[in-house]
Order: C-alpha cells, then sequence, then structure tokens
C-alpha cells in the first residue's frame, strides 16, 4: 500500500485524487493533505484527514508526494523533499527552463515522476502520433488546438507543447524554432515544418487535445477527450506507486506504462 501526499488538496485535481485513492483502499492510503498558508480550508478535515500548511513538519506520514498546483509551490516542496528523501509526482505545468533545470538536478537525489499529461488515454495518444508522422512524412501540415477551462493559468497547455515536441522530435526538428502560437497578418504562408498550437479557454471544459495532419488530398485528426479529471488522478497515483522502491531519476508516464 502507498500512503499518498497530496498537494492542493482542496483544489479541482486535489478532489479528484482523494476520491479515486479512497476507491482503492488496497493500493492506497491517504497520508498527507497540504494547501497553502492562508488557505481557507486549513484545518478542515477531508474524508476524515485534516488539510495542513505544513509540508516538512507532515511529511514522514507519506510514502510519496503528488503534486498539481504552480511552479512555486512545486519548486518549494520539491526542496523538502529531497531533504526527507521522499518520491515526488509532479503535474504541474508551466514551469520555465530554470525550474526544469532544477528538477532534473533534483532527480539525482530522489526519483521523480513528471509529466505534462497523466491520462493513459493522452500517453497512448503521443505514441500513436509518433507513428503517424512517421507514416505521414513530409506531406501534410500539422498544428495542433487544444481546449481548457477559462480558470487554466498557463497557455498552451504542458500536454500541447509535449505533444508538439513528440512530433517535432520524431521529424528531427528543433521544437523551440519549429512551434508557433498564433498567426495573424497579411503575409503568414507556412513552410512544412512549422507546427501551430493553439490555445481555446471556455467554461469548465476538462481538457481536449486534437492533432490534424492536413495534406492537399484530404485531412487526419487524432485526439483526446478528458471527460473528467478522474483519468488524471488514476494516472498520478499508478505513477506514485511506480515509484515505490524505484532508484533515484526523472522518469516519464511511457516508463510508468511500459510505453518505452
Amino acid at each position: 500500500m502507498v500512503r499518498i501526499g497530496i498537494s492542493g488538496a482542496a483544489g479541482r485535481m486535489g478532489n479528484a485524487l482523494i476520491s479515486v485513492a479512497a476507491q482503492d483502499t488496497v493500493n492506497y492510503k491517504i497520508g498527507l493533505l497540504l494547501e497553502a498558508k492562508g488557505n481557507s480550508t486549513i484545518g478542515a478535515s477531508i474524508g476524515g484527514f485534516t488539510i495542513t500548511d505544513d509540508l516538512k513538519k507532515s511529511i514522514s506520514s507519506m510514502d510519496v508526494f503528488i503534486d498539481f498546483t504552480t511552479p512555486a509551490a512545486t519548486m518549494k516542496h520539491l526542496t523538502e523533499l529531497i531533504d526527507a528523501k521522499k518520491p515526488m509526482v509532479i503535474g504541474t505545468t508551466g514551469f520555465n527552463p530554470d525550474e526544469i533545470f532544477e528538477i532534473e538536478l533534483a532527480a539525482k537525489r530522489i526519483p521523480i515522476v513528471m509529466s505534462s499529461n497523466y491520462s493513459v488515454g493522452v500517453n497512448v495518444m503521443w505514441k500513436i502520433l509518433k507513428e503517424a508522422t512517421k507514416a505521414l512524412k513530409e506531406d501534410y501540415d500539422i498544428d495542433i488546438i487544444e481546449e481548457h477551462h477559462r480558470m487554466k493559468k498557463d497557455a498552451p497547455s504542458g500536454t500541447a507543447i509535449t505533444t508538439a515536441e513528440v512530433i517535432l522530435r520524431e521529424k528531427g526538428l528543433d521544437p523551440k524554432s519549429n512551434m508557433v502560437f498564433g498567426r495573424d497578418g497579411r503575409n503568414n504562408e507556412r513552410n512544412r515544418d512549422q507546427i501551430g498550437v493553439f490555445a481555446v479557454r471556455a467554461g469548465g471544459i476538462v481538457g481536449e487535445h486534437r492533432v490534424i495532419f492536413g495534406s492537399m488530398g484530404d485531412k487526419l485528426e487524432i485526439s483526446h477527450t478528458a471527460i473528467s479529471r478522474d483519468t488524471l488522478a488514476m494516472g498520478a497515483l499508478k505513477a506514485a506507486k511506480f515509484l515505490m522502491g524505484k532508484p533515484v531519476g526523472l522518469y516519464s508516464m511511457a516508463d510508468v506504462l511500459g510505453l518505452n
């Protein structure tokens, strides 16, 4: 059984993690619920567990920490987990290059799973996209459209960025120089190497990612729709279980699911 620590326990993903973990008491037990200092839920109880704002004080009550919060909060938690030698599942997105570098360094000291999306379906989609890109070669233009709820802070989504990176690396192209995030004006004839990544923010959309392959004769679409956050929670819990007993290192959901 894995004792789980959950960051952002009162938020949307926190609630999903608590709910899914509570449905599988054979494999998972909630050991720690964490919220930011000053949050109105501190001291409240969810499912019999009291929400705290002190990770360091309660860190011994859990085996693996799951964090879907903000880059600043995640980096702070990471430091405390390194000191306690506790594994971490990182679902936060929107990190800058310096923060990514710090996470890579941390993975030399504790085992970490980091992914921009913990849905099993999305990770299978990335594998399919590699094969589609290889088969369609240079004959198709490729764009990505992602849709999320109006409260999402980062855009485009980390999943959309990863999707573009998967495709561009399969094509042997540099993601940084071949990704665009908008088109306007009169002179926008695209080159074949370019991938557009476009973000929609509306209502309560949990998450949808659509990849369009278009030639002069046809169009192929590969898409994934998250119906609820439970799909992300289930994947994150799989990742937490995967980390038990693992050596230090930076792992992906492809490692967790055996898709490499």
